[in-house]
């Protein structure tokens, strides 16, 4: 079943990112979409971007990590972005496991 299937999938990548250093991962409840606090990456930089907001870091995590997010102002949560758990699961573990070395350039 699809409810079932989401709910296994939330599960995962809620897992998943609750291991990336920086992000606090509350669990959804009713969504298709999981919405980690990024501030500790606000005002980090690999040297040639620097994050000021969640936009520019959906837009690095989309050119460093090939991983499309969205900034989480939109939605009226500025230190969140939003991340979408309606695919696979193998691609859900790709995708965590490139935010993740992305993330990792950032001091």
């Amino acid at each position: 079943m699809m409810k079932e299937a989401f709910l296994r999938r939330r599960d995962l990548i809620c897992g998943l990112l609750k291991d990336v250093k920086g992000l606090k991962v509350r669990v959804p409840q009713g969504a298709f979409y999981v919405m980690p606090d990024i501030s500790y990456y606000l005002g980090k930089s690999d040297g040639e971007t620097k994050i000021g907001n969640s936009d520019d870091l959906a837009l690095y995590l989309l050119d460093k990590a090939q991983v499309a997010t969205v900034g989480g102002d939109a939605f009226g949560a500025p230190d969140c972005l939003r991340i979408s758990y309606a695919t696979s699961d193998d691609l859900l573990v790709e995708a965590v496991k490139r935010i993740k070395g992305a993330l990792e350039r950032l001091k």
